[in-house]
């Protein structure tokens, strides 16, 4: 079994030590990579992913970090671009930029005022316009969402041809052939083993007719995390984090849809390896945690996974 790499996502409210203190006990603990939610719903505790990455990337040396995911059809692209090239050159290379079309979220479209409808035509323009700025001395682009005239970034990004783009989503055929586009890697959440091993199936589908190379191409998984003595245990925290993350109730889908053993990583630490084992088994090749707990729960959830589950992969 070839080496799996682990990345932790953290979404809940930090203060700056408490933010701190998270990013460097996460890459202390052997994790590969470091990530944070979007959350653009009404009233989200969650802080905005790219200016806390920074700040906690400035305090790491080693981790990967990046935003699970940015909404795309929210941002101006060129602005993005640029946002990517400074962390990327700043942390000498150790940006990953996540992005997602949405879908979840109608009071946050509403409220930056881009029509729902029109969330994945935005997101291939968008997509189309960061790849040339970063690699493209100057551009000029003309399109339905986006038109500028010989702009160029001052900025070069350390990693060629630029920053990875790990791309989200899950079902839609529209996201399969946009990641299989533009994507480095695929990002996808709450997929069983068997329905993961379908999504690569048919990636790899349409890139070839794109006729790209997926050779590097990373087979990612981003997984609700909760680690207990029992199951029921390690269930109740996560449903119990859940409900107050996103202010729902025990019947929302994204309780009642959380299967231990099916899709996502939930248990004690002997259920924990067995159902990774499940997800490497179908191609899986890094592995992203959602710790389902409360904020001050993280670091002790991820030093059990690095002390009795990790070591089964290393």
């Amino acid at each position: 079994m070839s080496e799996v790499k682990f990345g932790v996502s953290v979404s809940e409210y930090y203060d700056l030590k408490e933010a701190i203190r998270t990013a460097k006990g996460i890459e202390e603990l052997g994790f590969d990579s470091l990530w944070m939610t979007e959350n653009v719903r009404s009233e989200a505790s969650a802080l905005e992913p790219l200016i806390a990455l920074g700040i906690m990337a400035s305090h790491t040396t080693r981790i990967a970090f990046g935003p699970a995911v940015v909404l795309l059809p929210l941002r101006n692209p060129v602005g993005l671009a640029h946002a990517a090239v400074t962390l990327d050159r700043l942390s000498g290379g150790r940006f990953f930029l996540g992005i997602g079309a949405g879908g979840d979220a109608p009071d946050g479209f509403d409220a930056y005022g881009v029509p729902m409808r029109e969330r994945g035509r935005r997101c291939d323009e968008a997509l189309e316009v960061m790849k040339r700025l970063w690699t493209e001395t100057s551009t000029t682009f003309n399109g339905k969402y986006f038109s500028f005239t010989d702009y160029g970034l001052g900025a070069r990004p350390v990693q060629k041809p630029h920053p990875p783009i790990w791309l989200g989503g899950a079902r839609s055929e529209a996201v399969l052939r946009r990641v299989a586009r533009y994507a480095d890697a695929f990002y996808p959440t709450r997929l069983t083993p068997p329905e993961l091993a379908g999504q690569y199936d048919r990636i790899e589908g349409y890139a070839r007719e794109y006729g790209r190379d997926m050779t590097s191409f990373v087979k990612s998984v981003y997984l609700r995390f909760s680690v207990g003595s029992t199951v029921e245990e390690a269930r109740e925290r996560a449903c119990r984090a859940l409900m107050q993350r996103y202010r729902i109730q025990a019947d929302h889908p994204l309780i009642t849809v959380l299967k231990p053993r099916e899709n996502c990583i939930v248990g004690t630490s002997k259920d924990c390896v067995e159902t990774i084992e499940k997800y490497i088994e179908v191609g899986a090749t890094h592995i992203v945690l959602d710790p389902a707990c409360a904020g001050e729960q993280i670091l002790p959830q991820f030093e059990t996974f690095a002390r009795e589950i990790m070591p089964r992969f290393r």
